[in-house]
């Protein structure tokens, strides 16, 4: 039997999957992620799922790029730049006393249509890259065992799939753990808060890895100095999530003052070089956010290339991605399996992977919330 993705999908995708495939993938969501994540888009999807006319304007993608997704984005990237629209005023960000969601359907469904050209436009131009900044809470404490895996004192960043290259900068911030602590420099124009769940506490260093070199592999690269780019990541943000929104603007703006390498390309096709890049004397540490989940049948292709260079040169991957993203999942540890069983699978999955040429050896870390704002580290201490 073909292996299924999200919402029982295929993970072979068609180049245009249509409007039947896009609503079961918006059904998928507003399922499981709109209503605790967005109450504005619970309601739009609710009248969307049945508005052919609407869903229309997403075809023309493969459903692994989440064509729902790519046209509510859409919709909210015209509308940041035109905030006099009606339909702008049920956005929490665009004004200061957002409308009923409940009230929202018809002005979206005017505005879309209006707007269809574009719309459509911006659908098959554009991925979704929210670049969630608070993501590197969770990962950062993975990244941090790297240098003692592979026995060096500074490591070289490979990030893939960076869109503006946020994640790159993880070493640039402040953490706070509550209770469990503090980590990053205290001074960081950007600071991190995530809620430390269980009895375990993630391991905090004193600081961050020392990181002596860093690039990034994206197909297509965000350039945080382009308003308009910059734009799009900002209307990739469901609306109605309390500080997401102003993080990523401040990310933004200290990432301007010394803008991260990002190089255009394929995951699989290109990483070889940059990996080729990092100097020998450096630990090699390639990481995935929110990834794995948009390759699609590339996926397996992606690991094995990851392989294939740890048995040149030792080298570490730490993923974060989603339950139904992450590979090797069926050779979890019994917590993982007994989470997907449960069906309880509302978070993403942490985890460190050692690549040598004796194979790959996988260390499942922690789960989390999507965005990063709770880590729960199951990894048990040494």
């Amino acid at each position: 039997e073909a292996r299924r993705g999200l919402a029982g999908l295929p993970v072979d995708p068609t180049p245009d999957d249509g409007v039947e495939v896009s609503r079961m993938v918006l059904a998928h969501l507003a399922k499981h992620d709109f209503p605790t994540r967005s109450p504005l888009y619970a309601a739009i999807a609710r009248e969307l799922l049945d508005d052919d006319e609407v869903l229309a304007l997403a075809t023309g993608v493969a459903w692994h790029e989440l064509p729902p997704m790519l046209l509510l984005a859409a919709v909210r990237h015209l509308l940041i730049a035109a905030p006099a629209e009606p339909l702008a005023a049920f956005h929490a960000d665009l004004t200061e006393n957002p409308r009923p969601p409940e009230e929202a359907y018809p002005l979206f469904r005017e505005f879309a249509l209006r707007h269809g050209d574009e719309i459509t436009a911006l659908v098959r131009s554009r991925a979704i890259q929210t670049n969630e900044v608070l993501r590197c809470a969770c990962y950062m404490p993975a990244v941090a065992l790297v240098p003692g895996a592979l026995g060096t004192a500074e490591i070289g960043l490979v990030d893939v799939g960076s869109s503006a290259g946020l994640g790159m900068l993880l070493d640039h911030y402040a953490y706070d753990y509550g209770a469990a602590g503090s980590a990053g420099p205290a001074g960081a124009p950007v600071r991190l808060r995530c809620e430390v769940r269980g009895e375990v506490p993630p391991p905090l260093a004193a600081a961050p890895p020392r990181i002596a070199h860093r690039v990034g592999l994206d197909r297509a690269p965000v350039d945080v100095r382009d308003p308009d780019a910059t734009r799009w990541l900002r209307a990739s943000v469901w609306p109605g999530q309390g500080s997401r929104v102003g993080l990523l603007l401040g990310a933004l703006e200290a990432a301007r003052a010394d803008p991260p390498r990002i190089v255009a390309g394929d995951a699989v096709r290109d990483l070889p070089a940059l990996l080729d890049e990092v100097p020998p004397e450096l630990g090699v540490c390639v990481t995935t956010s929110v990834v794995l989940t948009y390759l699609g049948s590339e996926r397996a292709a992606f690991a094995a290339a990851l392989e294939e260079a740890g048995r040149r040169r030792p080298m570490a991957w730490v993923a974060y991605d989603t339950t139904h993203g992450i590979d090797r999942i069926e050779d979890a540890p019994p917590w993982v399996r007994a989470l997907m069983d449960s069906g309880k699978v509302d978070c993403a999955l942490v985890r460190l992977s050692l690549l040598t040429a004796a194979g790959r050896e996988d260390r499942w870390l922690a789960r989390s919330g999507y965005h990063g704002e709770w880590i729960e580290w199951m990894d048990a201490p040494d």
